[in-house]
């Protein structure tokens, strides 16, 4: 099962490397054309199963790669059920539009993770994990111009199996 997971995550890693050129350089019909360059970041904080923690991170929003479709780079922390995990997320995801005041989101993209198991007997376990990761989600604006978000990421590796975030953009 873990073989079939890390070919799955090879696979995803390299079809995103084969797409995201495509959608790089694929003309929008929309008069500005997408910008690529860093439009703010924010803080998240949020709760992980399997394990079972407490994640907390930070995302940088690098702006349109294509017309409505974002690059997002998140870092994030998780805390507890005898593991400590490092991970860092290539998210690509593509913002629907305002639906009244929520923008629904959805996306993927690449999580890399570091692992650190406690065990008995002071033989902690460190392992280096690929996984893939679904996310899906709404923001809204608040006063200020600063936007909160809900977001659900499934996770398709041995980091984590799912979490659920709530965050704020700067």
């Amino acid at each position: 099962m873990k073989r079939l997971r890390r070919t799955a995550a090879v696979i995803g890693c390299a079809l995103l490397a084969a797409f995201s050129p495509a959608a790089w350089a694929q003309e929008t019909s929309s008069p500005t054309p997408p910008r690529f360059a860093s439009s703010g970041w924010g803080v998240r904080v949020g709760l992980a199963s399997d394990p079972d923690q407490i994640v907390g991170g930070v995302q940088f929003d690098l702006g349109e790669i294509a017309d409505r479709v974002h690059f997002e780079p998140v870092l994030e922390l998780g805390l507890g059920d005898d593991h400590t995990i490092l991970a860092g997320t290539g998210a690509v995801w593509y913002d629907f539009g305002p639906q009244g005041q929520l923008r629904p989101y959805a996306g993927g993209g690449v999580t890399l993770g570091v692992i650190d198991r406690d065990k008995p007997a002071a033989a902690d376990d460190t392992d280096f994990e690929i996984g893939l990761r679904a996310l899906g989600g709404a923001s809204w604006r608040l006063e200020g111009g600063r936007e909160f978000f809900l977001e659900l990421d499934l996770v398709f590796g041995d980091i984590h199996d799912a979490q659920i975030v709530a965050g704020w953009r700067f």
